[in-house]
Parts: C-alpha cells; structure tokens; sequence
C-alpha cells in the first residue's frame, strides 16, 4: 500500500499507445465522486485541452454527471451492475472500447464500489492491459476498522493494491440547534 500526498503524485503524463487510467473506489460516502473532480481539475489546469472520460459504476444519481455536463472535455458512462459479485456482467471493456472509438480520451476514471473494484479492474487488466493507478478513498467506518484491524478480506486486499489512499474526511460536531444532528460528516478537498 502506497499513501502518498497527493501533490507528491505529480501530474499523470498520457502515453501516445494509451490512455491512462485511474481506478476510484472507497465506501459509499467516502469522497470518490469528489476525487475525481478534483483530478480533472488538476488535469485541466495542467493538460489544457485534455479529454476525459469518466464511467460510473455506482447508482442513483450523483454529482458527477452535473460535473461532466459543465465541464469542456469531459464524457461520462454509466456501468449498469446488475450484481456487485459479478462485475463482469457490467462489460466495463465494451463500454470503454465504444467510448474510445467515439472520442478518444487521455485519461480514463473509473469511479467504482469497493465491493466491484477488483473484478472491474480484473476485467480491464485481461481486456487492455493499460497503465492504471488504484486509489482508495476511506470513510470513517475503514479507518476505524483500518486502525482495530478489524477490514475485510476484500478490504485489505484494496488497499494492499492502492496507488494512492485518500484519508477519510474529518467529523465536525455541530450543536444540535443547528441541524438536529450531534455530527456532520463533511467532506474535504484533502491537501
């Protein structure tokens, strides 16, 4: 397991054979959809005219969408898991085989559950065996169960393949007058 900062990562350089590719899983609420925004960001302002594209394999509705729609070079997919246990069943490679010949990206983000991860990226590796990067975003309930020693199976095996851990957010205690709530779990833009 690698957890470096982020600003030691340095910028991810597209090679001319392929594009690169960057795995993001973590549990629901642990900051995946933040992550990677903030990377095309990054990219943007490095990489100015760089294509992106970004398939979600989560469901319902989330903020990436809106992201993408705003945001010049950026294409978004969706990946229908019918069974978190059968993440073949998604055809990532049929998906990103017909993105690729539309529009050919740089970069490549693949926002996935952490129970999906491993057979996506199984799935990926086995179809093109493109550089990729694997980062791990943690909730509160990882790192407790990180620091007890108490992860899953499926977990250690994350984070023993993790390019990159991004840290849970912190917890803010509100007074109760302003939410009805004891805590708020916000996330942050990690440094």
């Amino acid at each position: 397991m690698r957890d470096e900062p982020p600003a030691a990562r340095g910028a991810i350089a597209p090679t001319d054979a392929a594009p690169q590719c960057e795995f993001v899983t973590g549990p629901r609420g642990a900051g995946k959809t933040r992550w990677v925004q903030r990377r095309i960001r990054e990219l943007a302002l490095g990489h100015p005219g760089a294509r992106c594209a970004v398939f979600l394999a989560e469901e319902g509705r989330t903020r990436m969408e809106g992201f993408c729609r705003e945001t010049p070079g950026v294409s978004v997919r969706r990946l229908l898991l019918p069974c978190m246990c059968c993440p073949g069943l998604a055809d990532l490679p049929g998906v990103v085989r017909g993105l690729v010949a539309e529009v050919p990206p740089g970069w490549i983000f693949v926002e996935a559950p952490a129970l999906a991860a491993a057979g996506l990226m199984a799935e990926f590796d086995r179809a093109f065996g493109w550089p990729r990067k694997l980062d791990v975003c943690l909730d509160p309930g990882w790192t407790l169960a990180l620091r007890n020693d108490s992860l899953a199976p499926f977990q250690l095996a994350l984070l023993g393949l993790a390019d990159l851990v991004i840290p849970s957010p912190p917890r803010v205690q509100l007074p109760r007058s302003v939410s009805g709530a004891a805590s708020l779990t916000h996330l942050h833009d990690p440094a």
